[in-house]
């Protein structure tokens, strides 16, 4: 992480008037209730229309109360853990001291009424009272058995067919009236696409959490754009237990919409100081109050199931003696588009491992919906026809794999490519995340039995182990197996709708990838490998690479030295000697990227209509262009001829009317060789360096600068939500009406006379964060930079110190 000031952690105070809180700005709000008696007496499709339409497609989050009247209390309750569980030695996160620490889970419940006590009468400000947060535990097999029969199907973990239960939604016989396969197989979609992994490849993350007053979970959003369930089955109701006085206990949930994401991870790293994806801070509750988007605020009690829409920003602050909770996530195929076009991007950046295997999520999902398929028996049924179209979306993701995957048909085939079968055990070496198909591997940076595995997308970002090349081949399906598959699916999908009113195109996969005008990954790997230089990993490592940030700083000093002693020289009475003449010598094998400094060939993007050249960090980070968007133009412009360059030289010479151009991304930095293997190296983007330097310079008015970028987000989130599933025909989310069921414009059920939002009410009081105030306005980018900086600094120690 670059050094700058960031937003301290400010907890919650005790007693939080959330209505207050929620009334006190417009762009807080309360989520949307709903409750299980308003829905129980109708079809499931019914409250699946209603999940998809305001979580998915909206993205706005939804509660559903009223689940604990069907939970069996005497199962979900500290005293069946302790009787069953209580000797289970569990890893307890101590939030303080930011490691693990193990307790039994008898002996952790035991002493929840101290540990929430001492949070909540904390009266020496200069000690942090213990945060012990139970979390991340397996959930037990009995609680996994009863919630199944109680939270309708499509919600519920590892979903991969309607079942029978007696939640809400369901019918009186208990099973929607799906058709069925020879076997007895219900032909319709899955709620859960993890489920179609082989069992011994699916991420378990059906989860408990245990917390008390104060334990916390710093904003993040959920992994690979999954959907999030979390169900309250249990928490202290504020009478004596065991003799001991408790505290009512709840979780405050701050949420943000789908379409806004943007425009949230923007404010967390230009006014917060945070990189969101890093998942380490817990906004105050002034950043919420000045935060430029729409917050929705849950308080959620015993029996409330939460359902997170994907992509949004959430962070919980546990209240109370204790609180139990159950959480899963569950991947569909709008989670898989988004983990495709954004998230397993973002994962690749900071190196978080990648669990879910979305890749081959897609792939098994399209053999096991096939194979229904083939035995459809061709009725009109709303379920079939919801299989099959989910059939071709993923099918168009799987296109765009193979797409990437593609050798060049313009060089030499390769002929040494080893066979390894699919497993779904590889990782890259680098960034950790789950390699479908084909990838890299090292034969000399063998470590051990470990050998060096790097994905094709960090290979063309400059990622690799210290050899950089002579990197070989694995493959882990054979390709012509692949082209089969693509084949056979193609021709289900061609046959299935060549009679309907839905258009489809969907040609032989060899036209596809010549009607492709972009070079696909692998094909750049291929020529990467041609043109970066092996590296002996055998004898000492050269000296790294100066990045752009470093070169402007070794310029700085170096003028600063020569004004020093040209002053010396102007003042001294010495006769001047004649000086020899120097000549530079220049390396064969380097040349001077036009922003910062001379830098190795390969290295370098060239431009196709002048002389100049750019290096791949500069272009990151003064222009948005990733390495892979660089290569994959063959024309390619530099800034200087597109009239944008940023640099000095350029922005001193007004004839060439040049517009310099505005990075679009603040980049705070993220030291990912903490993280990557120990053999790893970044040969072409140092993402240790931030940008913000560059961006300081377009600061035109100080306290405007950032409020026209989050304007400007803003309106792009609009714009997404207009232009949101136009090709799947989806009903607006004006008015939704089936079968006597009826929803206005926030999904509230409109037949139930019963005020859905709970108002809790206790007394106000709200801490300012120090970093978020200077003269009542925003701090900038420029007070950013230029503030002093120092140690890390709790701001409850001393309130003049709010930033660390």
């Amino acid at each position: 992480m670059s050094s700058g000031p960031r937003a301290a952690f400010v907890p919650f105070p005790t007693h939080l008037d959330l209505k207050e809180f929620v009334n006190s700005r417009e762009n807080i709000v309360f989520a949307t209730r709903i409750t299980c008696k308003s829905i129980d007496d109708y079809p499931l499709e019914d409250f699946e229309n209603l999940v998809y339409t305001h979580v998915i497609r909206t993205g706005k989050p939804l509660v559903i109360e009223g689940f604990e009247k069907r939970l069996d209390q005497n199962l979900f309750s500290p005293d069946w853990l302790k009787k069953y569980l209580g000797k289970k030695v569990e890893n307890c996160w101590d939030q303080v001291g930011q490691k693990n620490v193990q307790y039994t889970i008898q002996h952790y419940l035991n002493n929840m009424p101290k540990l929430a006590e001492n949070v909540a009468s904390r009266r020496d400000s200069r000690v942090e009272p213990q945060r012990l947060y139970l979390k991340d535990i397996d959930c037990p097999k009995e609680w996994q058995t009863s919630l199944e029969k109680v939270i309708p199907p499509p919600l519920f973990y590892l979903n991969d067919r309607p079942k029978a239960f007696n939640g809400p939604g369901s019918r009186y016989d208990g099973m929607p009236p799906y058709p069925r396969t020879r076997d007895g197989t219900p032909i319709a979609k899955a709620g859960d696409l993890m489920s179609s992994l082989p069992p011994e490849m699916r991420a378990e993350n059906l989860m408990c959490y245990i917390g008390h007053e104060g334990t916390y979970t710093a904003a993040h959003r959920e992994m690979c754009g999954s959907l999030s369930q979390n169900l309250m089955v249990d928490a202290s109701n504020g009478e004596p237990e065991n003799y001991k006085k408790t505290r009512p206990g709840s979780s405050v949930w701050f949420m943000t919409e789908t379409f806004e994401r943007q425009l949230v991870s923007e404010y967390w790293k230009s006014m917060l100081g945070h990189d969101l994806d890093l998942e380490k801070h817990f906004a105050s509750l002034a950043a919420w109050k000045k935060a430029p988007f729409t917050t929705y605020v849950v308080e959620q009690v015993p029996g409330d199931l939460v359902l997170v829409p994907p992509l949004s920003v959430q962070q919980v602050w546990n209240r109370g003696t204790r609180t139990m909770k159950v959480a899963w996530n569950r991947t569909t195929v709008e989670t898989l588009q988004w983990a495709l076009d954004e998230e397993l991007s973002r994962a690749r950046a900071i190196c978080r491992e990648e669990q879910y295997k979305n890749k081959a999520i897609i792939f098994y999902s399209l053999e096991k919906y096939s194979k229904l398929l083939e035995e459809d028996p061709g009725e009109d049924h709303a379920g079939v026809d919801a299989l099959w179209d989910d059939f071709e979306y993923l099918f168009k993701m799987f296109t765009d794999i193979l797409l990437s995957e593609s050798f060049s048909t313009g060089l030499p085939a390769e002929k040494k490519t080893e066979y390894l079968e699919f497993t779904g055990d590889v990782t890259c070496s680098y960034c950790r995340c789950n390699i479908f198909n084909r990838f890299l591997t090292c034969e000399a940076c063998i470590d051990g039995a470990e050998t060096y595995d790097v994905c094709m997308d960090c290979y063309v970002f400059g990622r690799s182990c210290r050899c950089i090349s002579k990197l070989k081949w694995v493959e882990q399906f054979r390709w012509k197996d692949l082209e089969a598959r693509h084949e056979k699916w193609r021709s289900q999908i061609m046959k299935h709708f060549e009679n309907d009113e839905y258009v489809v195109d969907h040609p032989v996969f060899t036209d596809v990838r010549a009607q492709e005008t972009q070079k696909s990954v692998a094909e750049l790997c291929q020529e990467q490998l041609r043109v970066r230089p092996w590296v002996d990993c055998k004898k000492p490592m050269p000296p790294a690479i100066p990045s752009d940030s470093e070169s402007e700083q070794v310029h700085d000093r170096r003028a600063s030295k020569r004004r020093k002693a040209n002053s010396r020289k102007a003042n001294s009475k010495s006769p001047k000697k004649t000086a020899k003449p120097k000549t530079r010598r220049k390396a064969e094998d380097t040349e001077r990227c036009h922003t910062c400094k001379p830098r190795p060939i390969w290295t370098l993007k060239h431009c196709s209509t002048c002389d100049l050249q750019y290096c791949y960090g500069c272009l990151f980070r003064l222009f948005d262009l990733p390495p892979q968007q660089a290569m994959q133009s063959p024309n390619w412009q530099c800034p200087k001829c597109q009239k944008v360059c940023s640099c000095a030289s350029c922005n001193k010479k007004p004839d060439k009317m040049l517009a310099p151009y505005q990075p679009k991304r603040l980049l705070l930095g993220h030291d990912t060789y903490k993280v990557a293997d120990e053999r790893s190296v970044e040969s072409l983007v140092d993402l240790r360096q931030s940008n913000a330097g560059w961006m300081k310079k377009f600061q035109s008015t100080k306290n405007h600068f950032y409020a026209e970028r989050f304007e400007k987000l803003k309106l792009e989130a609009d714009e997404a939500r207009l232009a949101l599933d136009e090709t799947r025909n989806i009903p607006a989310p004006e008015m939704v009406q089936s079968n006597g069921m009826t929803f206005d414009s926030n999904l509230t059920v409109m037949d139930d006379g019963d005020s859905i939002i709970r108002e809790d009410s206790q007394p106000n009081n709200f801490p300012v964060d120090p970093f978020l105030e200077l003269n009542n306005t925003f701090m900038t980018l420029d007070d950013v930079i230029e503030t002093a900086l120092g140690p890390s600094v709790d701001p409850m120690l001393d309130p003049a110190l709010g930033m660390v």
